[in-house]
């Protein structure tokens, strides 16, 4: 696979998307923008994202593979934040892993919020991150998919 990535350009530049998220999320949680990301910046964030897995779905690899990789760094911070959250003691907690495994689902927060307060008003905020990895999650796969589904 590493042959595959170091031939193709556009290879690279595709698998590079799927860091844009978690730099995003950096940028969210820095003074610069405020810790805050608006409701329709987080809507054209998913349509960005639809639109990365359509580009994965180009990918001249198995879809199997391109679903893994478009979604690696998704489930990898996913984990991450289960494993910091619901497995590890507070006091036992490595701070800077539970911060970075949040960074990646910042930018459909707003979104998980408005999502999560549907079924419950009381505030959880580990939960509006557990929506928001499985909403990029989600709208990845559906992008993915619509590609394959029009190409074939």
């Amino acid at each position: 696979m590493i042959k595959h990535v170091v031939n193709d350009g556009n290879h690279l530049k595709t698998y590079l998307l799927i860091l844009v998220p978690l730099l995003l999320g950096w940028l969210i949680n820095t003074p610069y923008i405020g810790y805050y990301f608006p409701l329709v910046l987080s809507i054209v964030f998913l349509c960005f994202w639809f639109w990365v897995g359509m580009k994965f779905a180009r990918l001249n690899i198995a879809s199997i593979q391109g679903l893994l990789i478009g979604n690696s760094v998704n489930i990898i911070s996913f984990f991450l934040f289960l494993w910091s959250f619901y497995f590890v003691s507070e006091s036992s907690r490595n701070l800077w892993v539970a911060g970075i495994s949040q960074l990646y689902a910042h930018p459909t927060l707003s979104i998980s919020f408005r999502i999560y307060r549907l079924i419950d008003p009381e505030v959880y905020t580990n939960e509006y991150v557990i929506i928001s990895y499985a909403l990029m999650s989600l709208v990845f796969v559906a992008g993915f998919i619509f590609k394959t589904r029009i190409t074939y």
